[in-house]
């Protein structure tokens, strides 16, 4: 019987073969509020839209028309104004392309590698509808599911964010003397989502405070705001931004994990001190504890590497030539080198790093691998960035977030 070649209207040329779609998660209404991306079934550099992963820390909004957004700018400015999407188009334009990771991805990796519990899969093991339905009903997962559920390399993706760099509308509100950051607001509301966080650090055994019913916001400190690439994007991948991805506008936070990336933005403040918004003080925090007294906001990412071919569900393999293949990224710079070992790092190999090479976007790679003894193999690779950064760089940390250790593919050869 003849392959099916067709999906929908399209004669897509590769038989049986379907596009990639994220694994959703969706509200009574059958809309799709969270989701999680099919990395390990994506080539290439830029991640569908369709199968980008989603994220929402509070409820997600009803959409704003594009010609009814507006955006204020104040606080310790020269000039306090609004913006419409017609006059932050007029501005001088940018675009970015970036990887996008949400700051708990490959968490349960942390608990595998430092206790030795469960091994993760990379492929997705997550119930996104039930995550769904639970946070619709405002129900908390049992103790059970908190303490035994693994994240998986699949709250990550990469796209092309098109919009006007934040420096150019901070530039013309003309930024005072002594301002430290700039609070980003965005029109989503809601009490927080205490499920993820318990999630996050595996057990509920703490007490979170309740801000009430809050707006998403994040105090981004005035050098990241400054830099370029931090941009206003209404465009992603091409087209419009969609509304689960923050239309009209969201803010692209370039090398930092996702929860910096302020979706449905309607007003930026400008600020002489740091102020503690939630999400920067009781979740994505660093600390050795939820009780520790210092715990720092996450920011940049460390850096990242993934090996997603093969992975250890493609095992057993024949003996022969397999192509090793992975992405590389990092939250301070361009990947310049990523290595394999396949003697449980005693000695390390150069991989082949693809063109192109861009700061924020991941970088392909990939190493011929040719075996010919049957037995057990541990692959492993570990990329160093251009500041110099190699693989690993974040400590464990309570809520198991910005995950970059080196976690072998396990792989028997037959």
């Amino acid at each position: 019987m003849p392959k099916r070649e067709i999906e929908g209207d399209w004669v897509l040329g590769w038989p049986d073969r379907k596009r990639p779609a994220i694994i959703p998660g969706k509200d009574a209404e059958g809309r799709v509020i969270n989701g999680r991306a099919p990395v390990t079934e994506l080539a290439g550099l830029i991640t569908p839209t369709e199968a980008y992963y989603i994220v929402n820390q509070l409820e997600a909004p009803e959409p704003v028309h594009p010609d009814d957004w507006r955006l204020a700018i104040k606080g310790e400015v020269e000039r306090s104004f609004e913006l419409d999407l017609e006059s932050l188009m007029k501005l001088p334009g940018r675009s970015v392309r970036a990887v996008t990771e949400c700051a708990g991805n490959d968490a349960g990796f942390f608990d595998y590698l430092r206790k030795g519990a469960r091994k993760p899969s990379r492929v997705n093991q997550q119930d996104m509808q039930k995550r769904a339905q639970q946070r619709v009903k405002g129900e908390l997962p049992s103790d059970e599911e908190i303490s035994s559920e693994s994240t998986t390399t699949c709250a990550v993706s990469a796209g092309e964010f098109t919009g006007a760099p934040l420096v150019e509308v901070l530039e013309r509100a003309g930024i005072k003397p002594g301002a430290v950051c700039v609070r980003a607001q965005g029109f989503d509301t809601g009490h927080p989502d205490t499920a993820v966080i318990y999630r996050s650090v595996g057990t509920r055994d703490f007490e979170i405070p309740d801000p009430g019913v809050i707006h998403y916001e994040k105090a981004l400190p005035l050098e990241k705001a400054l830099d370029p690439d931090t941009i206003l994007a209404w465009a992603q991948n091409g087209e419009y931004l969609w509304h689960v991805h923050g239309s009209p506008v969201r803010l692209i936070v370039p090398g930092w994990s996702g929860n910096w990336w302020v979706k449905w933005l309607e007003e930026l403040e400008v600020m002489s001190s740091m102020p503690k918004p939630f999400y920067q003080r009781e979740y994505f925090v660093y600390g050795e504890s939820a009780q520790d007294p210092d715990k720092p906001p996450l920011m940049a990412m460390g850096v990242r590497n993934i090996i997603t071919e093969p992975i250890d569900e493609d095992s057993p393999l024949p003996r022969g030539s397999h192509v090793i293949r992975g992405r590389a990224w990092s939250g301070k710079g361009a990947i310049t080198r990523v290595e394999i070992s396949l003697d449980e790092g005693k000695t390390w190999t150069d991989a082949h790093i693809e063109e192109p090479r861009e700061r924020w976007l991941w970088r392909r790679w990939s190493y011929l691998w040719e075996v010919d003894k049957p037995g057990q193999y541990k692959i492993m690779a570990r990329a160093t960035d251009e500041t110099g950064r190699v693989q690993p760089q974040t400590p464990w940390n309570f809520q198991r977030k910005h995950f970059d250790w080196i976690v072998p593919t396990d792989i028997t050869i037959i």
